[in-house]
């Protein structure tokens, strides 16, 4: 579903994003892998001539990645993260528990759903550009979370480092269930939405925010 210029909502457990270029797309964060279906069918839809060039995570977490697989086999896309992230998703190390104790509950649990890893192709640092997406490095919810702008359109893609409620008109925070530090993830979203004068806002869970200026404002008054 086309939500804004040239990008398309995958809707599932999470929200994943295709983004369309001149000639070819990529993709931000995989859902489960019950989601590449969904993923494989969104691009046949709206662009089948055009390759997925790249897959960038936002995290490490299962729910983010778990299509990896799948969508790697079929297209061979280059898989991207921050440094900081990349020995969880290629599984040489476990990340940190989380604060909350059904948070490090479901992390067990992502333990046995898990493979035995995922192959990363590049990874990034804070302030680069890839893909034509500036990596904003913002760790809490996890230690190599990030967000992308779009240099383009300025679009934001902010992964779990912000939520929203089901209408899309606010922005909610960082789950503290799941964060390994909610209060540095906190800190996170603020300094995220400070730097950033986002034209849209997708988040990884809930409604995106098109023209979020009220809901950023709002968001700032309270929390910072």
């Amino acid at each position: 579903m086309k939500i804004f210029e040239n990008v398309y909502l995958v809707p599932g457990h999470i929200n994943s994003y295709l983004i369309e270029r001149e000639n070819h797309c990529v993709l931000i964060d995989t859902g489960m892998s019950r989601s590449a279906k969904s993923i494989i069918q969104t691009k046949k839809s709206n662009f089948p001539e055009k390759s997925l060039e790249a897959v960038l995570l936002t995290h490490a977490h299962l729910d983010h990645i778990a299509g990896l697989e799948t969508l790697g086999q079929l297209y061979g896309p280059e898989v991207v993260c921050h440094e900081d992230e990349k020995p969880y998703i290629i599984k040489s190390a476990k990340l940190p528990p989380r604060e909350k104790f059904i948070g490090r509950t479901m992390g067990i649990f992502e333990i046995f759903m898990s493979s035995s890893g995922y192959t990363i192709d590049r990874i990034v640092v804070d302030g680069e550009v890839v893909h034509g997406l500036k990596v904003y490095h913002l760790p809490g919810h996890t230690p190599g979370t990030i967000a992308l702008e779009d240099m383009e359109t300025r679009a934001l893609f902010c992964g779990d480092i912000v939520n929203s409620n089901k209408k899309g008109n606010a922005i909610l925070p960082p789950s503290r269930m799941f964060a390994i530090d909610f209060g540095q993830a906190l800190k996170a979203s603020i300094k995220m939405l400070q730097m950033s004068k986002p034209t849209a806002l997708f988040p990884g869970h809930g409604k995106p925010i098109i023209e979020p200026k009220e809901a950023i404002e709002a968001y700032l008054e309270k929390y910072s």
